[in-house]
């Protein structure tokens, strides 16, 4: 089961805890987020209900948080300008191809980042070296993990987890349509 829950407000830093909380009560019908701690490169977890994985991310007012019963990460990005050298010292040459492909805009540039990033978090580790972090490809299947990315006009979100059905999504002060899964 793979469930995520997604707002838009002022603060999204603020309000991935509230995300969370309330995830936690709809999917499990706890009451409290129960204590946490981290693994050894720094992903939460819950030490008293290891059956229960989680993520969150934010970006500007946007929040996201997914609840999972295998290991999950997710990551939303806000759509806009970087430093026009990025994409060059981040993409392998094949996604290079991909995000030139689809625009070479940033809204290419947040659909593959956000693949990336849900990738290793998925995974408990940090893009140290984001050239040789690859995961599939939108429209491409890997072995064991499916990623699913969002979209919207200004932003971008990607959600790695094992293969399963597509994620179930909570919506919370947006619109469904905002949130529209591209692939």
């Amino acid at each position: 089961m793979l469930t995520l829950l997604a707002c838009g407000g002022e603060d999204g830093k603020a309000a991935v805890r509230g995300l969370l909380r309330e995830g936690l009560a709809r999917v499990y019908g706890l009451e409290e987020i129960p204590a946490m701690d981290r693994g050894s490169r720094g992903k939460p977890f819950f030490p008293d209900f290891p059956h229960i994985h989680f993520n969150l991310s934010h970006s500007g007012g946007l929040a996201l948080c997914a609840l999972s019963d295998g290991e999950v990460g997710v990551d939303i990005e806000l759509v806009g300008p970087r430093d026009p050298r990025l994409p060059r010292r981040v993409f392998s040459e094949e996604e290079y191809r991909w995000y030139a492909a689809h625009g070479g805009d940033w809204g290419a540039f947040c659909s593959l980042w956000t693949r990336k990033e849900s990738w290793c978090k998925q995974a408990g580790t940090g893009i140290f070296n984001p050239r040789s972090v690859l995961p599939p490809l939108p429209g491409e299947r890997h072995e064991t993990l499916a990623v699913h990315s969002f979209a919207g006009d200004r932003w971008r979100a990607a959600v790695c987890a094992e293969h399963g059905e597509a994620p179930k999504i909570l919506w919370l002060g947006v619109t469904k349509k905002e949130f529209d899964p591209i692939s």
